[in-house]
């Protein structure tokens, strides 16, 4: 029972932050006090679980990454085009809330955070383009943070800009075909070479 309540107060609390930085669309421009008023709790149980409001952010974006790590290691992507669409269409679940981080500023905050566990999803998914980690350690590092960080910012200029005007499905279909575009490119250079 204590659990549960301790689950229910922690979404409460980062319900409430997220409803004001929705509001404010700056981190800075409410305090401890609106969060806990918001959440219907003193400033006393904010404590108990907080410290901070970037806290709670970085808590509500670690939560978001290892939801996905722990998705994404039960899904059979047979291909890179799969992982595109699987990427997006996952990420889309949480379109308003990482609109309200974009907005505030704090999207790349989710990247960083997303840097900081990358390589070890990655090894701990097997698939069939990933790279042999035991062949070259940097180069897992780098491929991780060129394809993750190439998605995010996709994904983000869609939100910033053309979320209202095409659908996420639109936008990987897009990145698919230029991804086959640039795979048969290389497959005619390679026969011609």
């Amino acid at each position: 029972m204590n659990n549960r309540m301790s689950v229910q107060t922690r979404e409460s609390i980062c319900s409430a932050f997220l409803a004001l930085l929705d509001e404010k669309e700056n981190i800075k421009l409410f305090t401890i006090q609106d969060i806990s008023e918001r959440a219907s709790v003193s400033r006393r149980t904010f404590y108990r679980y907080y410290n901070s409001k970037e806290e709670i952010l970085s808590e509500y974006v670690q939560n978001l990454i290892k939801k996905y790590g722990d998705e994404i290691r039960l899904q059979h992507l047979e291909n890179f085009e799969s992982f595109i669409a699987y990427f997006f269409h996952y990420w889309n679940h949480f379109e308003k809330q990482l609109f309200i981080l974009q907005k505030a500023g704090l999207f790349t905050y989710v990247l960083n955070e997303f840097n900081e566990v990358i390589a070890e999803l990655y090894t701990s998914n097997s698939v069939p383009w990933h790279i042999d980690e035991e062949k070259d350690s940097r180069e897992v590092f780098y491929t991780t943070r060129y394809g993750v960080g190439g998605l995010w910012n996709v994904y983000g200029s869609w939100l910033a800009i053309d979320r209202q005007n095409i659908t996420i499905d639109e936008v990987v279909k897009i990145l698919i075909q230029s991804f086959r575009m640039i795979k048969n490119k290389n497959n005619m250079d390679s026969r011609e070479g």
